[in-house]
């Protein structure tokens, strides 16, 4: 068609009054039922226009109601966080110590499998119903682990909580985002990340709680903080936008819903999940159960892509997201790689903080305190600078994925003897994480059609779980290789060195890596002495075989600058232009 050829800048609908963007008069002007045959990329439905005062009409409870959404995009997390410090003494409760670490697996699988979809209906029906129902699948998730008595009871719950995540962070993201101008969505998301912060401490919340209390109670937190946004978000959240589907009655609309794609993707993204995530833990990577799983899962996928582009009617991901700029698909690829680092310290710090210094419950709390509120603060100013500099975004991204790639490198050094140089360096590592983590998603929803917006936020935390699935991968079986190498030779070593003799390591150290502390300390001749010269020489053994890790980071880290460098200006996208009206 003849509009799509001309500029995108040319084309704008533009209106500086809100009267002109009233639900008639956009209806007027876009037939519903060609919405979904074709996106509106011009905003022409927009609350109000490019060239509007931008200024926020809020009342109390529209304030109220975006704190709400805040809160549902922090509640999404808060499980996973309690849930990823706690797993040995979950482990301990309910047993199944050997797949124990399947539970946060099993959460961030529900996100990244439903958010394509759950985007996609968000934008056909509007936020509000839908937004309650991943409330409510929190809810329900936080409950059943908070209850459960066993590995599969527990794999339940992380399983609902992390559908009902899925669709609280896209919510959180898309939803506060389009109900501000463009050119100050940098800044709101700044203020969402912000709700964050009372649970940076996490790491040392779960110690307290789990020594002193009980694991569940991490489960309990997150059920009462979900269960009041829930219930806040009822009574105060009531967008109204022009959805894609408005018009259409529910028969008309189910017809167009592409169950198709739905189905290929839910199903694909699952299997290549779970086959990433086994390969070299619970199964060999040559062994029929990866293998099947992996191939399946990447045919699905496959096929998903030839289906959005070529055959679906109605598609779930339509072509307007990526057509006449670059800034979503290089958003999304820093969104992937960002991914990979991102999982190598979220799965990889705690081990460190936990392994490689003395494993005492407070000082562990304390040791991961820094990198969280990093992370959260690194997310805020980061956020921010890309309203402030709306020309300079890409150099935002750049400048942070630099420093994540610096400083998460230089982890390389650390030992049992540098506890704070360590932890500064995983400080400002952090910093720079957050600069790529929720920013990339900005960047991108920035330059998003507003009838895709939800999508556009789906589609970034799916390609980041898939790229920290593919990046813990190949972290875990680098750092597996190294460890059962090098764990029972130096352990072996400094007990020897601490008095054991040579004839009794093999035994000691049987028993001192399979039975635990308490069972070594039992064999006969084991001294004080011997059984902390045991627990140097596993130290040395994790920060050796840790090094590994963060020196493959940063091959991964130099991919998102070079991807973040290659992004266009985005000055043009950041305008007075409002999405959505709270009313």
């Amino acid at each position: 068609m003849e509009v799509e050829k001309r500029p995108y800048a040319d084309d704008l609908e533009r209106s500086s009054t809100k009267e002109e963007y009233s639900p008639t008069h956009s209806l007027d002007k876009v037939d519903t039922h060609a919405t979904l045959a074709k996106v509106d990329i011009h905003n022409s439905q927009a609350f109000r226009g490019d060239d509007s005062d931008g200024k926020l009409d809020w009342s109390i409870r529209k304030w109220i109601a975006a704190a709400f959404l805040a809160m549902l995009y922090t509640g999404s997390q808060v499980l996973l966080y309690f849930t990823g410090a706690s797993l040995s003494y979950i482990a301990g409760d309910i047993g199944g110590a050997t797949a124990i670490g399947w539970l946060p697996v099993a959460n961030t699988l529900a996100i990244a499998s439903v958010c394509p979809f759950v985007g996609y209906l968000q934008d056909l029906f509007g936020k509000r119903y839908i937004s309650l129902l991943g409330g409510g699948c929190l809810i329900i998730g936080c409950a059943v682990m908070g209850t459960s008595h066993s590995l599969a009871q527990g794999l339940v719950g992380q399983a609902f909580a992390g559908a009902g995540a899925g669709i609280g962070e896209l919510t959180g993201l898309a939803g506060l985002a389009e109900t501000v101008p463009v050119k100050y969505r940098g800044y709101s998301l700044a203020v969402l990340t912000a709700f964050v912060l009372p649970f940076c401490p996490y790491v040392i919340y779960s110690e307290l709680l789990c020594t002193r209390a009980s694991w569940r109670w991490g489960a309990w937190i997150s059920l009462i903080y979900n269960a009041i946004t829930t219930v806040g978000l009822l009574f105060t959240y009531f967008p109204h936008a022009h959805v894609r589907a408005e018009g259409l009655s529910t028969m008309g609309v189910i017809k167009r819903i592409d169950f198709v794609g739905g189905g290929l993707s839910i199903t694909g993204l699952t299997l290549t999940l779970v086959a990433l995530q086994s390969g070299g833990y619970s199964h060999s990577w040559t062994s029929a159960y990866v293998l099947c799983t992996l191939l399946i899962g990447i045919a699905l996928i496959v096929t998903w892509i030839v289906w959005e582009a070529k055959f679906a009617k109605h598609p779930m991901v339509p072509s307007e997201l990526f057509k006449g700029q670059r800034v979503v698909a290089l958003s999304y690829a820093v969104a992937f790689v960002a991914g990979m680092n991102f999982f190598s310290i979220l799965n990889f710090w705690p081990l460190t903080i936990s392994t490689v210094w003395d494993p005492i419950p407070v000082q562990i709390g304390l040791r991961g305190m820094s990198a969280g509120f990093a992370t959260a603060i690194g997310a805020i100013f980061w956020n921010s600078l890309l309203s402030t500099f709306p020309n300079d975004c890409k150099w935002v991204l750049f400048i942070a994925s630099t420093i994540l790639t610096a400083f998460g490198g230089s982890l390389a050094v650390l030992s049992p003897e540098n506890v704070v140089t360590t932890i500064a360096l995983g400080t400002v590592a952090c910093f720079g994480l957050g600069g790529v983590i929720v920013p990339a998603a900005t960047l991108a929803m920035i330059a998003a059609p507003d009838a895709l917006i939800t999508t556009c936020a789906a589609l970034s935390l799916s390609v980041r779980a898939v790229g920290g699935a593919v990046g813990y991968s190949i972290y875990y079986n680098i750092f597996n290789g190294k460890i059962l190498a090098k764990l029972p030779v130096l352990v072996g070593e400094y007990a020897v060195a601490a008095g054991l003799p040579v004839e009794d390591a093999e035994v000691f150290v049987g028993t001192y890596l399979t039975e635990g502390y308490e069972a070594a300390k039992a064999l006969p001749g084991v001294t004080a002495a011997i059984l902390d010269g045991a627990l140097t020489g596993s130290q040395w053994a994790y920060a050796d075989s840790l090094a590994y890790v963060w020196y493959v980071s940063i091959a991964f880290g130099c991919c998102a600058m070079i991807c973040a460098i290659l992004i266009p200006k985005t000055g043009r996208f950041q305008t007075n232009r409002i999405a959505v009206e709270l009313s």
